[in-house]
């Protein structure tokens, strides 16, 4: 297969995914490593998979997952932490009502292809987008001043161990008033092949959320690891991908079981202190 425009990977595509992930501990978590990216990829490459045609579905599929747990946010003041190129922080703007948005990432290269790409938004004053660091603290975006945080694929990439996702998760929640809620939407694993950088289970990411004064009121899944470990690093025609990619989440939903074989776990919580 030759280079496209599409995904910036190329025929090295599944190649280039493998180093990476037998590099992740001292990659991932690194601002530098999502610069590069930022500027190497196209789309939505530059901050999710090399396959922008499985990204599109990818991004459909978060939306749907996220709006079925939050519900109307007509008016909510949120917090996107991890927003990489401001997708979700778009939909949440546009689609979904909210009030006001403020977009978090690390990596500066992201942070100005986000505002590049919301020129309206930003102008407007709904939208903002700033570069900080979740696990040194972000209290400068306002302690309790949030109704809602998302956090989709961040902290098991930021976090190295259990001490900095205590912080993290601490900091997240110090942007919520009380009564609020926090998502994390992340792909929590211990497996060696599955996991980012971060090796917690479901139940050690929940203590550390209760920690945080955050109790639980939800859980859910997507991304069925089997289509996603084979789908994702290459640009195949969407009519081709759509419905098993479907297929998959569909057996997520309807088989709770299944939850091991689900990359991405759903964590809804409250705000109790």
């Amino acid at each position: 297969m030759t280079t496209t425009a599409t995904n910036g990977t190329g025929s090295s595509g599944v190649w280039q995914l493998f180093r990476e992930r037998m590099s992740r501990d001292a990659i991932y978590g690194v601002a530098s490593y999502w610069d590069a990216r930022a500027g190497a990829r196209t789309g939505m490459a530059r901050s999710l998979w090399p396959s922008n045609t499985f990204n599109a579905l990818w991004d459909e599929r978060q939306r749907e997952i996220v709006s079925r747990c939050l519900g109307p946010m007509n008016g909510h003041r949120v917090v996107d932490v991890g927003c990489g190129t401001g997708r979700i922080v778009r939909w949440l703007a546009e689609n979904c009502g909210a009030g006001k948005v403020v977009g978090l990432d690390f990596s500066a290269a992201t942070v100005e292809a986000a505002r590049a790409e919301s020129p309206a938004l930003v102008s407007s004053g709904i939208v903002r987008f700033e570069q900080g660091d979740v696990v040194a603290g972000v209290d400068t975006l306002g302690v309790g001043t949030f109704d809602d945080a998302i956090v989709l694929g961040c902290l098991s990439v930021a976090c190295r161990d259990e001490a900095a996702l205590k912080k993290a998760i601490a900091n997240v929640a110090r942007l919520i008033h009380k009564g609020g809620r926090v998502l994390l939407l992340e792909p929590i694993h211990r497996s060696p092949l599955l996991r980012r950088v971060l090796d917690l289970g479901v139940e050690e990411w929940i203590a550390c959320a209760n920690q945080a004064g955050l109790a639980l009121t939800r859980v859910d899944r997507m991304g069925f690891v089997p289509v996603r470990l084979v789908f994702s690093v290459r640009d195949l025609p969407r009519p081709v991908v759509a419905p098993v990619f479907r297929a998959g989440e569909r057996l997520l939903d309807g088989a709770p079981w299944l939850a091991p074989l689900s990359d991405y776990k759903l964590l809804l919580f409250t705000r109790t202190a």
